[in-house]
């Protein structure tokens, strides 16, 4: 792809010239042409970036059809409409296909700084597309790179938290009994409580999820006893 390419698409061989003499000194690569064809293979082959269109290129082909054509080929491509003159209702409709600019078709050989500058912004906005296309697309890659790892590595704390688990209680019984043999052996007794007060807290921790599952249980059933209770008197009141 050449990102200092330009389309000269127009029916003046005479304008073609001109303005493809200017651009070329201007550093450009240009090319010219009055093939529709020959516009969608370059547009599809070259993805030139950048294409000066008249508004009077295809007699059989509308303006506003074929810019919308040209854009489902390449949705980077900046249009310049160039005529001398355009009716409201077509410039309406070229406008609504996507256009980048609308200029004026010069009437001098010198009359070309309004395109070249149109030109030069349409490049500019090409640029920062394809930057931010990039950058979007690095996004997604790295998205795509946490996601793909994430399910192999979710695992692993679930799998080996029993194992800290484990050892955390291991460790801590273990330290708490020594400090208990050693406080027995100076005649206190606080690493007795304190490995009493661990042990109270492990056994707390191993009821409380039983606790969370059977009591709205049996609070449940309590309830639905109650129910069935008054069932038969509501029905014999009736």
């Amino acid at each position: 792809m050449d990102e200092r390419g330009i389309i000269i698409a127009d029916r003046d061989a005479e304008f073609r010239s001109q303005v493809a003499e200017y651009f070329r000194k201007a550093g450009y690569e240009v090319e010219t042409t009055d093939s529709t064809v020959h516009v969608l293979c370059s547009i599809l082959q070259k993805k030139t970036p950048v294409l000066l269109l008249g508004s009077d290129f295809d007699q059989k082909v509308s303006s506003s059809d074929l810019i919308h054509l040209l854009k489902k080929c390449n949705r980077h491509l900046n249009v310049i409409m160039v005529s001398d003159d355009m009716p409201l209702n077509q410039a309406r409709q070229v406008r609504k296909a996507g256009i980048f600019y609308q200029a004026l078709k010069p009437t001098q050989a010198g009359d070309t700084e309004e395109l070249g500058q149109a030109v030069e912004c349409a490049f500019k906005t090409y640029r920062a597309g394809r930057q931010q296309e990039r950058m979007e697309a690095a996004m997604r890659r790295r998205t795509h790179r946490r996601e793909s790892v994430q399910p192999q590595t979710a695992g692993i704390p679930r799998r080996f938290s029993w194992l800290i688990s484990l050892a955390v209680l291991i460790f801590g019984t273990s330290f708490l009994a020594v400090s208990a043999a050693q406080s027995v052996d100076r005649g206190g007794n606080l690493g007795m409580w304190l490995f009493l007060g661990f042990s109270a807290l492990l056994l707390v921790a191993q009821f409380i999820p039983i606790f969370r599952i059977k009591l709205p249980k049996r609070i449940m059933a309590h309830e639905a006893a109650k129910e069935q209770a008054a069932s038969p008197d509501e029905k014999s009141s009736h």
